[in-house]
């Protein structure tokens, strides 16, 4: 799906939730989380190809298929957590929005921690034969 199939899915589906807002604040957020999944679901085939595309990249540099896992799960997590706090925010609670915003950033950190113990590790090694 290109980029104009998606703005007017998104034209459209603001247009229905500013009509369906005033008669039922529910529904129209149900019209929005419905539009953002409708759009996630039509540019999946292009998120697909471009994980497999960085994991060649990267495999072909000869980094660890680990570290790969790694980057797709963080930009998994910020991906979900950015539509979450926006649909949250929309529906008129922004305090839950930044609580979720802080859990994507603690799941960040957490699922890269491997990467940076790994990293530690290496320094450590590097300074320890330097000495």
């Amino acid at each position: 799906m290109n980029i104009l199939s998606v703005c007017a899915v998104a034209v459209v589906s603001a247009a229905l939730i500013l009509t369906v807002r005033k008669y039922s604040a529910e529904q129209a957020i149900m019209v929005s989380v419905g539009a953002g999944v409708v759009i996630l679901l039509c540019v999946i085939k292009e998120v697909l190809e471009s994980v497999s595309a960085v994991s060649d990249m990267l495999s072909a540099a000869g980094i660890k298929a680990e570290y790969i896992v790694i980057l797709l799960k963080s930009l998994g997590i910020c991906f979900v957590t950015e539509f979450t706090c926006d649909t949250v925010s929309e529906a008129g609670m922004p305090s839950l929005s930044s609580n979720v915003l802080l859990a994507g950033k603690v799941l960040v950190l957490v699922t890269a921690m491997p990467l940076f113990q790994d990293i530690f590790a290496t320094v450590t090694s590097l300074l320890s034969t330097s000495s």
